[in-house]
């Protein structure tokens, strides 16, 4: 995730306004959030497959991090920070509530609607089995997703889904580089036998 800088315009970057809220001023965090809370809500939902669950977790994780900012080593890193914080909450909640499934596609963004996902092709209506072929495959999608182990679910929804860097993506697992590529390559080997019959 890149880091937001100062511009020449005087908009503050992580730093500052981390150092903002830490002195007292609260609308610097809330602009951190509003600064965040898109991405954040996006992987949670990736990782949960729910959006209210999505928004529980991340209300949470902003929560927490407002709580321990003071502890954050380098305020530029808030963004990176955030959403290890967020990938945290996200595959505990999930451990914790145990596996369920929802027919929402959890490879495409939050605030996409079920219509928006399904293609009009020009010629759907000559294929009439085409958005239930397509409803099927998300379903079978997600539930690929919801099998896999959690690290491998994790990374890859932050590298393959949110194309996070590498290096990113092992500082939000908090493990190496390698281990983030095994994970993702698992987990692609792992979807790939899943949805054998839609490739």
């Amino acid at each position: 995730m890149e880091v937001q800088r100062s511009t020449t315009r005087g908009v503050p970057d992580d730093a500052d306004l981390v150092q903002q809220t830490l002195a007292g001023r609260r609308g610097a965090f809330d602009e951190l959030v509003e600064r965040y809370q898109r991405r954040a809500t996006s992987v949670a939902y990736r990782l949960l497959g729910n959006l209210h669950d999505a928004l529980e977790v991340c209300q949470e994780a902003f929560v927490r991090a407002y709580r321990n900012l003071d502890t954050l080593a380098d305020p530029s890193r808030f963004g990176p920070w955030q959403l290890r914080i967020v990938t945290n909450l996200s595959l505990n909640f999930r451990r914790a509530r145990g596996p369920r499934l929802s027919f929402e596609n959890c490879l495409l963004s939050a605030d996409e609607s079920r219509e928006e996902r399904v293609p009009d092709a020009p010629h759907s209506e000559d294929r009439p089995g085409a958005r239930l072929a397509a409803g099927e495959l998300e379903t079978h999608i997600h539930a690929g997703l919801a099998a896999l182990p959690a690290q491998q679910r994790a990374a890859l929804v932050l590298f393959s889904i949110e194309q996070l860097p590498q290096k990113e993506v092992a500082q939000i697992l908090d493990c190496s580089i390698e281990a983030v590529k095994w994970h993702v390559f698992q987990a692609r080997k792992k979807m790939k036998v899943h949805l054998a019959e839609y490739l």
